[in-house]
Formats: structure tokens, C-alpha cells, sequence
């Protein structure tokens, strides 16, 4: 820290900023604060929406609904694990890309998920949570703030790997907008934009996480950038680029302008927007086939891949985000499309 702060002074360093990793952020809140530069959060708001528990009182309050939970402690009380119903989310409160989630259909299960999502809190808190599983997949609402006007920016659909075995609840493919879209906007976003508005937030880019059924129950949330870098799909469509916006912020400058604003459209002018990801089993990695093929023949804005010929894939990233061979980002006119560029992406790797 003391370095930093000391490279930010010789070299005159206008602003601090870094991507998705929620470990990075916080230490980046530490040397702005410090270093009197600006960060788009106080500490205060990072902690209410970064507690899964206590993002989902905040919810609660503002009539937004959130996934129904159980009070199970690390001394597994008699009466408290009778009044369970199974299946049921084991997770840190405090943690991020599926690290120490597990799906439980029993009370053995449910007592190792505990003590294996402990491991991976640092505030030693763990959530349990009804598992939602029955559609297969999840859903999120995006939003930016500039200056308190708080606006929904992109709805997408998440369509997990093994969703109903449950081996992994990692994200396969994500389609956006979602079909969920109007009726969202209709029902749960005048609240959701009430809800932020108490915290006080005024310049961001954030996201909320939810599972659907008979309604959209919202489990976490994320203020910060998608992991999923969604400016990818947003900027040649509508020129929206968040991740721009927070960088902009971050050296002192406006996040925005209202004529950037008015041009967030969680609709996409009509278009259709799709990720997909590749999850690997362990072992390493002897040959890959197709990401030449794949960027040439179809319409894909962006690939981000994270493994190469000769890396490992150790045991201990299945069911995490550290799973995945890579991101394939690309657009579309219909939903149709979307269907077949999935289908050609999946088909052509082989990893």
C-alpha cells in the first residue's frame, strides 16, 4: 500500500481503477481514500451490496424479491437443520465466481458444503439458501448511474453447465436481452432504481443476479464491472461502453453526458447479443481446434481465451469460473440466429 501511494505521488497519477476482481476493488477503495482520488463507492455501499445477506435485507425492504433463505450456524442446531427443505445453495456470503458453492439434497451434504464454504469467506459467514434450479438457467439486470440517474442498461439470460445434475452451476451461454426484459421493467425496476437511490449511489456501473420461477428471486449483486464485460455486445450496438464510463470516472472526468444516457437501451435497438463459454474437464490441455475458424466465419465481436496448449486445468477450478477455456461475444438480428451461432461455436471447439 505504501507503494503504491508513493508511485502515485512521484508520478503524478491522476486516477486508480481496476477490473471485476472484487479483491482488487477493495484495495483500490483503500488507496483512493488515501491518496484523495476518486472511487465510485464509499465503503459503506460496498459492504451492503457485496454481503449477500445483507443485499437481500436491503431487498426485503424495498418489496424487490430475493431467494427465501434458512438460519443454519456452524453448530448445525437440531431445530434449525429440521426446518430445512432440500434441495438446498450452500455459499460464502462474501463470495464470488461459484467459489465454495454447493447444491445439497440432504443434511450430510448440507453439513460438508458448510464447512466448505467457510473456507472461502473471509468473513467466516455462510448463506444456505432454496435452491432454484427448476428453469435451468438465471437472469440479470445491468445498470449505470451518472450523476443519481440511475438507469437499467441490459437484461440477460444465463443457461448453466449441468444445471440439473448440478455437478457445476457455472455460466455456458448468456443471451441477451432477456425475455424477461419487459416484464422486469414493468414490475421490479421502479423499485430496484428506488432501492439503489437510498444508498446514495450516483456514478457506477453495477449488476444484479437472480434466479426465475413463478417470479424473479434475486440471491446477489455486484457493484462493480460484469466479469462478463458486456461492453463488448453494448458498444457496437447502442455505443454504450460502461467499462469506458468507469474509467472516465476514475480520473476525475464525468462519467457520462445525457446524450450518452439517452442512448442505454436495454432493448439493444432490436438486435440480440449472446456469450458463450466453454467449460474444460481436469487435465491439461494437448490440443485445441476452431477459434480461428469460429472468429472468421461468424459475426463475433470479442474472444477472450484463458488457456493455452501445455496449461492444466486442476481439479479445483471445476464448478468455478476457472473452468472455462474461454469467452465467445458476438451479435446477431434474431433470436433464431443467436440459436445457431451457439450451436456452431460448440461444435467447432474442441479443446
Amino acid at each position: 500500500m505504501e507503494g503504491l501511494l508513493g508511485l502515485i505521488k512521484e508520478r503524478r497519477i491522476d486516477g486508480v481503477f481496476c477490473g471485476p476482481s472484487e479483491f482488487n476493488l477493495v484495495n483500490t477503495m483503500r488507496v483512493c481514500r488515501r491518496a484523495g482520488l476518486p472511487f465510485y463507492a464509499t465503503q459503506e455501499q460496498w459492504d451492503t451490496c457485496s454481503n449477500k445477506q445483507s443485499f437481500k435485507a436491503l431487498c426485503r425492504r424495498f418489496g424487490v424479491p430475493c431467494v427465501p433463505e434458512h438460519s443454519v450456524t456452524p453448530e448445525f442446531q437440531p431445530e434449525d437443520l429440521a426446518k430445512v427443505r432440500y434441495p438446498v445453495i450452500v455459499k460464502p456470503v462474501d463470495g464470488c465466481s461459484s467459489k465454495g458453492l454447493s447444491i445439497c439434497t440432504n443434511e450430510d451434504q448440507l453439513r460438508r458444503a458448510y464447512t466448505f464454504a467457510l473456507s472461502f469467506s473471509a468473513s467466516r459467514n455462510v448463506i444456505v439458501e432454496k435452491f432454484i434450479g427448476g428453469a435451468g438457467y438465471g437472469f440479470s439486470a445491468r445498470y449505470i448511474a451518472y450523476n443519481g440517474d440511475i438507469r437499467l442498461s441490459l437484461c440477460g439470460d444465463t443457461y448453466c453447465f449441468d444445471p440439473f445434475q448440478r455437478t457445476a452451476l457455472i455460466s455456458a451461454v448468456g443471451v441477451f436481452p432477456s425475455k424477461h426484459t419487459d416484464d422486469y421493467i414493468q414490475r421490479i425496476n421502479p423499485a430496484v432504481v428506488r432501492m439503489f437511490a437510498s444508498l446514495g449511489i450516483r456514478n457506477a456501473s453495477f449488476f444484479m443476479q437472480a434466479l426465475p420461477e413463478d417470479d424473479i428471486y434475486f440471491h446477489e449483486m455486484g457493484l462493480r464491472l460484469s466479469g462478463g464485460l458486456t461492453y463488448k455486445l453494448t458498444e457496437p450496438l447502442t455505443g454504450i461502453n460502461d467499462l469506458r464510463m468507469m474509467i472516465r470516472h476514475a480520473v476525475g472526468e464525468e462519467l457520462s453526458s445525457q446524450e450518452e444516457m439517452q442512448r442505454i437501451d436495454p432493448h439493444l435497438d432490436g438486435k440480440w447479443g449472446g456469450i458463450v463459454c466453454i467449460p474444460l474437464k481436469a487435465g491439461t490441455i494437448a490440443h485445441i481446434e476452431g477459434v480461428e475458424e469460429v472468429k472468421a466465419s461468424l459475426p463475433i465481436t470479442d474472444v477472450l481465451q484463458y488457456y493455452s496448449v501445455g496449461d492444466t486445468i486442476t481439479q479445483d477450478k471445476i464448478g468455478t469460473l476457472m473452468q472455462h477455456f474461454g469467452r465467445f461475444k458476438f451479435v446477431t438480428d434474431s433470436y433464431a440466429e443467436v440459436v445457431d451461432v451457439v450451436a456452431e461455436i460448440q461444435e467447432k471447439n474442441k479443446i
